[in-house]
């Protein structure tokens, strides 16, 4: 649609200061004869847009004119700032998220009245003054390109001393994560936060060259490589909620009303707990020898309750 185009026009001049006709004919794979009428009916709503020709020249927004309001009506921007607000308690210490929640207030008056529909809460319930000091801590080495020091436990409980350069803090699957090379493992990982233990920042180092891309290769691949292929037989009572757990494209129902998933997991402990808090309603078909870790697990487990 052409109005979805002229306000993407908008986002791009403002983004980028100066635009050339032929860049935006290719963004938005038009001729130039199309956009020298978008540009002109830009000018025909009121907003400031100029050219410069010549080498280096192209079209840019005035100075004055800023695009603030353009996108958000009053009920979107209660919503975002519903939002927004239930951040705080995470980033009540970083000065540019409280900056950019003061302009936000400023340029949309809250209103007070209004029941919030949206609540978000990333907090997590054994360790919320740790979270709120550990992002503010990630944050400024993010910023600083410096080292991170902690301990880690991993998920067989043993803990090891950690020194990791920080690229990315995550929010993924209901955790937040440490994106960083590890220099210990001389590899790049991503570290769950509920498992850090007495963070602190260390030295300036001189940041990699991986883009974001080869990072996220290089953490799954390490992950396929100590991984196991599973696959897991469940009753129909439970087959319903499985999408709580797993995605819709390994589950498949079979004519028996039984519900099959097939996964890749990593090989470790965790994996025997996990299927065990399924109870009864799960059975590991597959493979043999994990079906065998199990039942010794399980008898292992019996001995605690056998005195």
């Amino acid at each position: 649609m052409r109005v979805n185009r002229l306000l993407s026009m908008l986002l791009i001049l403002s983004q980028k200061g100066m635009v050339t006709g032929k860049e935006l004919a290719d963004h938005f794979e038009v001729s130039l004869r199309t956009i020298y009428r978008d540009i002109e009916k830009i000018g025909e709503a009121g907003i400031p847009i100029a050219s410069l020709g010549g080498r280096g020249g192209g079209y840019y927004l005035m100075e004055h004119y800023q695009v603030d309001n353009l996108f958000l009506n009053k009920e979107e921007a209660n919503l975002f700032l519903a939002v927004v607000n239930d951040l705080d308690f995470l980033f009540g210490k970083n000065e540019a998220f409280n900056d950019v929640l003061l302009k936000l207030g400023h340029t949309w008056k809250r209103d007070s009245g209004a029941a919030d529909k949206w609540s978000v809460d990333m907090s997590h319930f054994s360790m919320e003054e740790e979270l709120r000091e550990y992002l503010l801590l990630m944050n400024r080495a993010i910023t600083e390109n410096r080292l991170l020091h902690f301990e880690y436990i991993n998920r067989n409980m043993d803990a090891a001393c950690r020194v990791a350069e920080p690229v990315q803090i995550a929010f993924t699957s209901g955790h937040w994560f440490l994106v960083a090379f590890c220099r210990v493992r001389n590899q790049y990982r991503r570290f769950k936060l509920v498992r850090m233990r007495n963070l602190t920042i260390g030295e300036v180092f001189a940041k990699r060259a991986a883009s974001r891309e080869e990072i996220a290769k290089t953490i799954e691949a390490s992950y396929q490589e100590r991984g196991v292929t599973v696959t897991l037989r469940f009753s129909s009572r439970i087959g319903e909620q499985l999408t709580e757990y797993f995605s819709k494209e390994s589950i498949t129902k079979g004519t028996d009303s039984q519900y099959i998933v097939v996964k890749s997991f990593p090989y470790e402990e965790g994996l025997l707990k996990f299927i065990l808090g399924f109870g009864k309603d799960c059975e590991i078909v597959e493979p043999h020898f994990l079906r065998e870790e199990l039942k010794e697990y399980v008898r292992e487990l019996m001995l605690s309750y056998n005195g």
